[in-house]
């Protein structure tokens, strides 16, 4: 056999070996991936290996198993589980069981079912036999509304309101009493506190600790013991006054009496009187509207504005807002008066010291007094009065106007002239008696009402004619002669 032949059939008994190896090979692999396909298939409905959720292995679980055991796990655990909040010397205690706290149980169960179920056949056939490191959070929540009541509860235990010091002057004689302090639960503060220790983790049991602050009261005895005697008086009469305007001006003095200003603090007349109203006391009196004196509800209540003005001054508490009236006033020289009306104007001031001011104010015998009380040492000798000059004076005209309905020779007012005036006011300080300084406070303008006077042009009627004198009779008239009677005299319009 020639060495041809025997090569070419040494080579066909390799390639015969070759793909006997590659069929048997072959063979092999399909039967291996079947194999594992069949594993895998296994768990298609379970959850893989190594796959957690909070930490609770899942292995190999079906869905509604790994439902039921987060549930038993969490749940209904979670549910046992408090929070205490320490106040005091108390404790308060908030159940979960309250918060109708929820797992998305359901949400995480699925899942976990498809955790590597997306992988290749030979990926997840690893993951089975080897396992993974997939650890899922379940997300917990809470009704976030039970909290609030649950943070009032300790709020109504804990919180004491401070009670303020009072101050009453009776006679020039002052009382003082204690004030106390009081507690308060931060809420806002606490609200955080209790939301950031809520949570899932079942094996920590959260206490905290509710802040709570000191709630100081307002009037404190130490500051309104500074008040230690009167710094300025004024006073009004009003003996002219009819019953009505009395009226308002007495529950005016009323409304303002008592009242206690801290450094720092601004008094609002309007504010302290409130509406004027008939239902709140005010009665009808007269007010100016415009250039004309009219009717109104709380007529006069400036009278007392106008007299707390001027004790105010006189302690040397400058005013932030202040009006003078249209037209002057009978109790008060013009520039040194202060209107109001409601919804308007107002007349307000603040308290610059660094003490505290009281305001008394009450009538006796048609006056209206205004006292204000303060730290009479703290005023170091020094006395306040305001001022006004005339700039200028504006003289009324006065036009007649006939009047049939008044008789010849009367005449009557239609419009009362009144003079106007522009004034400039002023403040000066004194100390110890003597001026040391002089303050321009404002520039007044009062404007001028020309009169009108109605003058009579009606005649007086004439009386009536006398009747005739009857005739003369003799002394012995005959027997037969009857006597004539007077004749009526004729009617007249009287």
């Amino acid at each position: 056999m020639s060495n041809e032949v025997r090569k070419n059939k040494k080579l066909k008994l390799v390639v015969a070996g070759t793909v006997a190896v590659v069929v048997i090979g072959l063979s092999g692999a399909g039967v291996y991936a079947m194999t594992v396909k069949n594993q895998v298939a296994k768990w298609d409905n379970k959850i893989y290996q190594g796959v957690k959720v909070n930490d609770v292995d899942l292995s190999g679980k079906t869905k509604e198993e790994a439902v039921k055991l987060l549930e038993d796990s969490f749940s209904n655990t979670i549910k046992q589980k408090k929070l205490v909040v320490k106040a005091l010397d108390q404790n308060f205690e908030l159940d979960y069981s309250n918060l109708n706290p929820q797992f998305n149980v359901q949400e995480m169960a699925q899942k976990a079912l498809e955790e590597g179920k997306k992988l290749s056949l030979f990926q997840k056939n690893n993951i089975i036999k080897n396992g993974t490191n997939k650890n899922l959070p379940l997300e917990f929540k809470y009704d976030d509304s039970k909290i609030k009541a649950f943070e009032q509860q300790i709020e109504s235990k804990i919180n004491k309101d401070p009670i303020d010091a009072k101050i009453s002057i009776n006679g020039g004689k002052i009382n003082i009493t204690d004030d106390q302090i009081g507690r308060k639960v931060n809420a806002e503060e606490l609200d955080k506190l209790i939301k950031t220790n809520i949570n899932g983790k079942i094996e920590q049991q959260a206490v905290v600790e509710a802040p709570i602050q000191e709630a100081k009261p307002k009037y404190q005895k130490a500051e309104l013991e500074k008040i230690d005697g009167k710094i300025s008086t004024f006073s009004t009469s009003f003996a002219t006054s009819n019953e009505g305007r009395s009226a308002n001006v007495t529950l005016a003095s009323k409304f303002i009496n008592a009242k206690l200003l801290m450094p720092g603090d601004t008094f609002s007349y309007n504010e302290a009187l409130g509406e004027r109203t008939i239902a709140r006391g005010y009665k009808d009196a007269a007010i100016f509207v415009g250039d004309k004196v009219e009717q109104g509800i709380g007529g006069g209540i400036c009278q007392v504005s106008t007299t707390l003005y001027r004790a105010a001054m006189r302690a040397g508490i400058r005013s932030t807002e202040r009006y003078n009236h249209s037209m002057p006033t009978s109790y008060s020289p013009v520039g040194l008066d202060a209107t109001v009306y409601w919804g308007s104007l107002d007349y307000k001031f603040k308290n610059t010291y660094n003490f505290p001011v009281y305001i008394e104010s009450y009538t006796s015998n048609k006056n209206v007094y205004v006292n204000f009380y303060g730290s009479a040492s703290g005023m170091g000798g020094k006395t306040y009065e305001l001022f006004a000059d005339t700039l200028a004076k504006y003289e009324p005209t006065i036009s007649k106007v006939d009047d049939s309905s008044l008789m010849e020779g009367q005449t009557q007012w239609d419009k009362q002239p009144v003079t106007g005036y522009k004034v400039k006011s002023y403040l000066v300080t004194y100390q110890d008696g003597k001026e040391i300084a002089r303050e321009n406070i404002a520039t007044d303008n009062y404007q001028k009402v020309n009169g009108v006077m109605k003058v009579g042009t009606k005649k007086a009627t004439p009386p009536p004619a006398a009747p005739p004198a009857p005739p003369a009779t003799t002394q012995n008239p005959p027997a037969t002669q009857t006597s004539t009677p007077p004749t009526t005299p004729p009617a007249t319009n009287q």
